[in-house]
């Protein structure tokens, strides 16, 4: 990672001079949605790179052909397990639990309402 902060003065056309200042290196951490979230569905695995909005609308315009039907959190079509990375998505909602119930607590969700935090 280049750690230079460029000045005004190196921006002055025809300067042959750069001008940049160092500035310290500052520990980066990695932020839990940073990194693809790893589910599967009917025995298929895919990976999803993290975007804003519903698990399900990152999936499938990444190209994902995961099953879905009414996109409201009733049909339990699209549920999926999550095997990696899961803690950058939203807390399960009243429909998820009612519709998955104990399976939640394995790593089941409903990709229609997991919203992926960002």
């Amino acid at each position: 990672m280049d750690n230079r902060v460029w000045t005004v003065g190196s921006l002055i056309p025809g300067s042959i001079k750069l001008h940049t200042v160092l500035t310290p290196n500052r520990s980066r951490r990695e932020l839990p949605y940073s990194k693809n979230i790893i589910l599967q569905q009917n025995e298929k695995s895919f990976e999803i790179r993290p975007a804003k909005g519903k698990l399900l609308d990152a999936a499938l315009n990444q190209g994902n052909e995961l099953s879905y039907k009414c996109r409201k959190g009733t049909c339990g079509l699209c549920s999926v397990k999550i095997v990696e990375n899961g803690t950058g998505l939203s807390k399960p909602n009243e429909k998820e639990k009612e519709k998955l119930k104990a399976e939640i607590n394995n790593g089941f969700r409903l990709a229609c309402q997991a919203e992926i935090l960002l």
